[in-house]
């Protein structure tokens, strides 16, 4: 490490972290922030009110958005009732960049650190030039639908998102740091202030995941830990595994309690398990194809069926299936072809090695020292 590198890492900074309650997207970035925290950073982070005490049980200071709508991921809503909030509310919301602006005015951080889905505030963060860095937790997919949908809503801002992609507006960033694998995208974008640093997370020590029945195969079923309309393809699931003759472990998220659901004695049902704890044990995982989890579950090295529901669900299935580490069936797949699907990958030993080989390739929890370097070397 050089004398200057050892000044920079020494100097106290005070970071303004912005995001919203999204579920899949708040995991890396909880885990940047207590990095920062570990690292001496004083740590401020603008959010909706749900997240407030995991803000501050990871070091942070919390602040409320002054006048952005709340947002509660764990109440019911439609398909439909979900993608107009946050339209209106979230990605392209004049509210939620005037609270970003307010809030740094207060805080007066040496950098910020945006939600990349957070378009009208990347756009007013670029327009005054400030320090800071984007955290994109999607797949970096041109062509797929998620960004044709975050595409429209550029289409309808002014100023330095006018006539741009999602894309274009993430490589005018100063830093992205991009919490994938690059080769969950279509064309992974080589500008060298783009950094994809993985799944970023702290290895956390688990003793072995305490199986049931270790003489047959076992699979992790985990849709969402959020609502998202999921209670009727988790049903199908449920119905299918338990005649099967493997175990299985059901994690039912917030928005939907493990006791609601009908399984048989080969199944358990629990509301939150840490992946990390169970996937080493896995053989295969059952999921909505959102990010995070394929993300844990490719570098664990393990296969996934996926039931694609919404958001970017589908364009990341379609990229499993592309890189040849799963399947895809639809949300509302009979039980039976559910069943058909589980067993016929447990079977599949090319499907196995080929996700054993992208885990060797891989880094399992991420760069997040790198990637907090990477905020301090920007400073």
């Amino acid at each position: 490490m050089t004398p200057a590198s050892v000044a920079k890492r020494s100097r106290r900074l005070r970071v303004l972290m912005t995001h919203w309650d999204g579920s899949g997207n708040t995991p890396p970035q909880r885990a940047l922030a207590r990095e920062l925290n570990r690292r001496g950073h004083d740590v401020h982070v603008l959010s909706h009110d749900t997240l407030a005490d995991a803000v501050i049980a990871d070091g942070g200071k919390f602040h409320a958005l002054p006048s952005a709508p709340q947002w509660n991921p764990a109440q019911p809503r439609t398909n439909e009732e979900e993608g107009a909030f946050v339209v209106q509310n979230v990605v392209g919301s004049s509210a939620f960049a005037a609270d970003f602006l307010a809030v740094r005015d207060a805080v007066r951080p040496d950098f910020c650190l945006i939600d990349a889905m957070l378009i009208s505030t990347l756009n007013a963060a670029i327009e005054r030039r400030l320090p800071f860095a984007a955290i994109n937790h999607i797949a970096w997919n041109r062509e797929g639908a998620c960004a044709g949908f975050l595409n429209s809503i550029m289409a309808t801002l002014p100023g330095a998102a006018a006539g741009s992609t999602f894309f274009d507006l993430l490589e005018r960033a100063p830093l992205v740091l991009a919490t994938s694998y690059p080769e969950f995208g279509t064309r992974p974008n080589p500008a060298s202030h783009i950094h994809f640093v993985g799944p970023i997370r702290e290895p956390v020590a688990h003793g072995p995941w305490p199986r049931r029945s270790p003489d047959r195969p076992f699979v992790l079923v985990s849709l969402s830990s959020m609502f998202q309309g999921q209670e009727s393809t988790l049903r199908n699931i449920c119905e299918a595994v338990s005649v099967l003759p493997i175990e299985v472990l059901v994690t039912t998220g917030k928005g939907i309690a493990p006791n609601a659901l009908s399984v048989s004695a080969g199944v358990e049902a629990r509301s939150f398990v840490p992946h990390d704890a169970v996937l080493p044990s896995v053989d295969l995982v059952v999921t909505h194809a959102g990010f995070g989890t394929l993300m844990y579950s490719a570098g664990a090295g393990k296969p996934t069926l996926c039931l694609p529901n919404g958001r970017d669900q589908n364009d990341n299935a379609a990229r499993v299936e592309a890189l040849g580490l799963g399947r895809m069936l639809p949300p509302d797949a009979t039980p039976a072809a559910i069943g058909s699907a589980v067993m016929d990958m447990l079977g599949d030993e090319s499907l196995r090695a080929a996700s054993r080989s992208f885990a060797s390739g891989v880094s399992r929890f991420g760069e997040l020292t790198h990637a907090a370097e990477l905020i301090e070397q920007a400073v």
